[in-house]
């Protein structure tokens, strides 16, 4: 059998494993040949890339250390939010594991688009499972670490569609959102006391780095679980090697070239050398060119044969690539992402770059209506409360201009109406300010529109509008800037 990705695939071919919908209905069954109807269903559904029986793949056998029928079981735990089954699922793939003997990573798993998180969690968890028996776990220990993989991203089921499967780069503030995921997933089953201590740990904090600059809580490797070294591995792993909307698959020596380049900053250095004895550069069953430009199949690459692995060309031969005599000869992966090192951190330091929070200052007499507007703001700014407009003019001499002011307009002493006076002269009229009160008689709207207020909010008022006003008058002044 080999790997075909579906823009290469024919009518005529014939598959070599079935294909599966996102709730485990067989799409086409093994052995059928494709035709045109077929293909173009597949692309509908999103698939990357099918496996198929011909004459040159003849006597290439590709095993999945984890039986379809179990994957598929898995997956749909998951999308059920299934935690009793999930744990079940978890003991059944370690004793599936551990009975596989010589255990290789050549398969690719065939997915969908709409089913990535399912899928992603059941490949993690037989990485994990692999990589935990590679370091010499328990069975016991190994239930606990495939598990804390099944569970890890159940909190991405709370995630928006459109941030999950955004095509380009999240916006910092889409991040931070994405972030939540991990915390989402730990109280989905911080409850639990049948649940280890360790899958939770685990389940929180599989996005921290060994070097403290992870989330949530950015633990340094001395204090992150083995569990949770590993499963962040196997996480990043099979993100790299994944289609997503945003990006191509990385082919898997480009991903264990940044699994290296990340060691003892972002991964374990002991993790990723366990997962590499058992990741072949060059699947068994993917073509390749070779640098005299001669096209190939992987045929074998065990032991030695993981660099320089034995290829059958299309004539039929095979050629040794460890022999010496061919050491000149080169190979390319024809699944190439065109991946550069230095381009991904580049993005993703942009992405997880903190956002610049606006401040903005909210001047009420009222206590109760302070509270309800620091709730609404804090979650995406910076909020400074004042309880008069005199304390709001001494804060000011003391204190940068904040982007935005809300002010009330009814107070004691001093009115919203001359506190905004004496603030827009103080600031040389460059603050906004949106008055948010519950008057809304004709002379006090007018006395506001003199001033050139930026807006005017009546109470009651609901949260979305006061967020909507507030994000017009700080983009309008951002264009103006």
């Amino acid at each position: 059998m080999r790997y075909v990705p579906l823009r290469e695939a024919e009518p005529g071919m014939v598959l070599a494993a079935d294909l599966y919908d996102s709730v485990g209905r067989t799409l086409i069954g093994c052995h059928c040949e494709l035709t045109e109807s077929y293909l173009e269903k597949l692309e509908a559904y999103g698939f990357d890339g099918i496996y198929i029986e011909d004459k040159l793949s003849e006597g290439i056998t590709i095993e999945s250390v984890i039986t379809p029928q179990l994957r598929q079981e898995g997956q749909e735990r998951i999308r059920a939010c299934d935690i009793d089954g999930c744990k079940l699922i978890a003991r059944r793939m370690v004793e599936e594991i551990l009975s596989c003997g010589n255990v290789s990573l050549d398969l690719t798993d065939l997915r969908s688009y709409d089913d990535y998180t399912y899928a992603h969690s059941v490949n993690v968890a037989v990485y994990c499972g692999v990589i935990g028996m590679g370091m010499g776990m328990s069975e016991v220990e190994l239930g606990h670490l495939v598990t804390a993989a099944l569970l890890h991203d159940l909190g991405k089921l709370q995630i928006p569609d459109e941030i999950l499967n955004k095509p380009g780069r999240l916006t910092q503030e889409e991040y931070l959102i994405m972030k939540s995921h991990a915390t989402l997933s730990y109280q989905i089953i911080s409850e639990r006391w049948d649940i280890s201590a360790h899958i939770k740990e685990a389940v929180l904090h599989h996005h921290e780095n060994v070097d403290g600059s992870g989330y949530p809580d950015g633990l340094e490797g001395a204090q992150q679980t083995i569990f949770t070294r590993i499963l962040h591995v196997a996480d990043v792993y099979d993100a790299l090697t994944s289609r997503r909307p945003y990006k191509e698959p990385y082919a898997p020596y480009e991903a264990t070239e940044y699994l290296m380049g990340g060691c003892g900053i972002m991964f374990d250095r002991e993790v990723v050398e366990t997962l590499l004895k058992y990741v072949p550069l060059y699947p068994k069953g993917t073509m390749v060119t070779l640098s005299d430009g001669r096209e190939a199949i992987i045929y074998e690459n065990f032991g030695v044969h993981n660099l320089r692995p034995v290829v059958r060309l299309m004539d039929g031969e095979l050629l040794d690539l460890s022999n010496e005599a061919n050491y000149h000869i080169t190979l390319r992966m024809k699944t190439e992402s065109g991946f550069s090192t230095e381009e991904a951190e580049k993005e993703r330091n942009e992405m997880i770059r903190p956002p610049v929070r606006c401040r903005i200052m909210v001047v009420d007499d009222m206590k109760t209506n302070l509270q309800m507007l620091r709730g609404i703001l804090e979650p995406l700014y910076d909020v400074i409360l004042m309880k008069s407009g005199h304390q709001a003019l001494l804060y000011l001499k003391k204190h940068p201009a904040p982007d935005l002011v809300l002010m009330d307009i009814d107070m004691p002493e001093m009115d919203g109406i001359e506190t905004a006076k004496r603030i827009m002269e103080m600031t040389d009229h460059t603050v906004p300010i949106l008055f948010v009160t519950a008057l809304c008689d004709r002379q006090t709207v007018t006395l506001c529109r003199n001033l050139d207020a930026a807006g005017y909010i009546v109470r009651p008022y609901k949260p979305v509008f006061v967020k909507t006003e507030i994000k017009r008058i700080l983009m309008g002044r951002s264009e103006i800037e």
